[in-house]
């Protein structure tokens, strides 16, 4: 009897270590497809600087869950990035072309207004 109930626990304890396993590795799997999808769109953002780019992937890489979610949070809308100074300077919301030819304002390069 001693033995069936040593049979027994050594089988469920292979199950649950493969279980646990298993759910580890998925784990694991999302962390680096989480972790890998932050760096990516990182790179190809066009608003952030060279260096900025480098300071994200660097932060990412070095705290994974923490630098992903922070990077699909915070960096990838920009105000983070303007606070820090590594934005291109480029403005979310610009005045459009058509107010400068229906006013006495000129609309400059960085879209803000002149008045003439």
């Amino acid at each position: 009897m001693i033995t069936s109930l040593a049979d027994t626990a050594r089988t469920a304890a292979t199950w649950m270590s493969g279980i646990t396993a298993m759910v580890l590795l998925f784990v694991v799997l999302a962390l680096l497809a989480l972790t890998l999808a932050a760096v990516v769109s990182a790179l190809v953002n066009r608003d952030t600087t060279g260096g900025g780019k480098l300071l994200w992937v660097i932060f990412v890489l070095w705290f994974p869950l923490f630098g992903a979610i922070a990077w699909f949070v915070v960096g990838r809308r920009g105000h983070l990035n303007r606070f820090l100074g590594i934005d291109k300077g480029r403005a979310r919301h610009t005045i459009p072309v058509s107010v400068g030819q229906h006013s006495d304002a000129v609309p400059q390069r960085n879209g803000s207004l002149r008045h003439v």
